[in-house]
C-alpha cells in the first residue's frame, strides 16, 4: 500500500496544516507516507514534513510575518510591475530553511515530492518533482527537479499569488533547465488541492488536509480597497476550484468502490476471477482500468480560518491560534476513525 500526504493552498492557513501534522505525529508516529503534494502554502509544508521538520513548520508559522515574507508596494508606483509585491524576503526564507543538504536528503530518502505550478506561457498546469518517473500523464506536465536550486525556485513559484507576487522563472540560472525563461504561479489558479496527482503516483491511501471549510460561512465584513477585493476575489475563485477538485476526485473514488463491490458480488455468485477480468478488461484505455479502491481521508476545519484575504495576513498570534485548531481537528478526526481504518497499525 502506498500513501499520500496532499495539502491545499491558503497561505497563512498553513499552520491549520502545521498543527494537523504535529498531532499526527504524536498520535501515530509510526504513520509515514511515500508521496507528498503541495499546493502554494501546502508545498512549502510538504516539502518540509517530507523531511520530518515539523518544529521547523511551527517556527515558521508562528513567528513569521508579512515584512518576513514580502516588500509591499505602493500599487500605483506598481501598475507597470509584475506584482505588488516583491517576494525577495520570501525567497531567503526558502534558502535558509531548506539548503542543499535538505534536497540531498530528500533524494536519498525514496520519498517523491510534488509542487504545483501554472505557467503563464503555455496555461497548463505544471507539477515540479524531485522524481518524475512516478506519474505518467497527458493531463498536466510533468516537471523533474534539476537540482537543489531548481527545487527551491519551483517551490516560490508554487506559492506566489499571482498579481500579489511576481512569476517565477524556475529554469532560470539552472543548467539544463528547458525554457528557463518560462514564468510560473501559484498552482492554486488551477489545482487547489492534488489530490488527482497522488493517485496517478499510485497512492490508494491519502491524507488531505484542507485549509478551508466544507461549507462557506458568511462574514460581516466590509472590503474598503483594491487589495482587500482582489485577495476576496482570489479566495472565491480558488474556493470554487477547490470545490470542484474534490468532487471530481469524490466521484472518481465512489466508482473505483462501485466496480469492486461488483466484483466482490460476482465472486460470490460464483463468477471465477478469470471471467470477470474479461468482463472488465476493454479494448480501449480507460481512468477504471485496473485500479484499486482508494482511501481518501480528509481533515480540514469546521469554520473559516482567518489569514485575511488571500491568506496574505501572517500574524504569528493568529497562526499560533490556527496550529492550535489543526491539533484538535485531527484529535476528533483520530477519535472517529474506525479501528478498521487503521492499517498503518498493523
Amino acid at each position: 500500500m502506498k500513501r499520500a500526504l496532499v495539502i491545499s493552498g491558503g497561505g497563512s492557513k498553513g499552520a491549520f496544516a502545521v498543527g494537523v501534522l504535529k498531532q499526527l505525529k504524536i498520535v501515530f508516529p509510526q504513520l509515514d507516507f511515500d508521496f507528498y503534494v503541495g499546493t502554494s502554502a501546502g508545498s512549502l509544508v510538504v516539502t518540509l514534513a517530507s523531511l520530518n521538520e515539523i518544529d521547523t513548520l511551527e517556527k515558521i508559522y508562528t513567528t513569521t510575518s508579512n515584512e518576513d515574507l514580502f516588500i509591499e508596494g505602493n500599487i500605483v508606483d506598481k501598475l507597470n510591475d509584475t506584482s505588488l509585491f516583491d517576494v525577495l524576503p520570501a525567497w531567503n526564507l526558502i534558502q535558509q530553511n531548506y539548503p542543499d543538504t535538505s534536497y540531498n536528503q530528500l533524494q536519498a530518502s525514496g520519498k517523491k515530492v510534488f509542487l504545483t505550478t501554472v505557467c503563464l506561457q503555455t496555461n497548463e498546469l505544471n507539477v515540479f518533482t524531485n522524481d518524475a518517473s512516478s506519474i505518467e500523464t497527458k493531463d498536466y506536465k510533468v516537471v523533474q527537479t534539476i537540482n537543489a536550486n531548481h527545487y527551491r525556485r519551483a517551490l516560490l513559484a508554487s506559492c506566489c499569488e499571482p498579481v500579489f507576487m511576481q512569476p517565477i522563472m524556475v529554469g532560470r540560472d539552472v543548467p539544463g533547465a528547458v525554457n528557463p525563461n518560462d514564468q510560473f504561479v501559484d498552482g492554486g489558479v488551477m489545482k487547489y488541492v492534488g489530490i488527482q496527482m497522488a493517485i496517478d503516483a499510485g497512492a490508494t491511501e491519502i491524507f488531505a488536509i484542507l485549509l478551508s471549510p466544507d461549507k462557506s460561512t458568511v462574514q460581516q465584513t466590509q472590503y474598503g480597497n483594491l487589495l482587500e477585493i482582489l485577495g476576496k476575489t482570489v479566495d472565491i475563485l480558488t474556493s470554487d476550484v477547490g470545490k470542484n477538485d474534490i468532487a471530481i476526485t469524490d466521484q472518481y473514488t465512489s466508482a473505483l468502490k462501485y466496480i469492486d463491490d461488483v466484483k466482490t458480488k460476482m465472486r460470490a455468485a460464483g463468477v471465477d476471477d478469470t471471467t470477470i477480468n474479461n468482463y472488465f478488461t476493454l479494448p480501449y484505455k480507460n481512468i477504471f482500468q485496473d485500479k484499486s479502491p482508494i482511501k481518501i481521508f480528509k481533515i480540514r476545519p469546521d469554520n473559516f480560518l482567518g489569514g485575511g484575504p488571500g491568506g496574505l495576513t501572517f500574524d504569528p498570534g493568529e497562526m499560533q491560534a490556527m496550529l492550535v485548531k489543526g491539533q484538535t481537528a485531527f484529535n476528533e478526526f483520530a477519535a472517529n476513525l474506525p479501528p478498521e481504518e487503521i492499517t498503518w497499525m498493523v
